[in-house]
């Protein structure tokens, strides 16, 4: 079984819409925030085994392996 892939345009878009209609924040001020906030979701959503750096939902979730061809990672090292 496979995650659901990392959409990070549509959390990025939620977050944006959320800070300037229900926060009253700037459009930059939203954008700076959503901008933190997609890339730290990126990074927790990383594989930190070794060298591999695949998404998780590139990693099967019941064998713990890489999905990706070729990559040499065994298992999915959350970090």
């Amino acid at each position: 079984m496979l995650e659901r892939p990392f959409n990070a345009d549509m959390l990025y878009n939620r977050i944006v819409r959320f800070y300037m209609d229900k926060r009253g924040y700037k459009k930059e001020d939203a954008n700076r925030i959503a901008q933190a906030v997609v890339q730290k979701e990126a990074e927790r959503r990383t594989c930190k085994y070794g060298g591999c750096g695949h998404l998780m939902h590139e990693h099967a979730r019941n064998a713990g392996a890489c999905g990706k061809q070729g990559c040499s990672c065994m298992e999915f090292a959350r970090g």
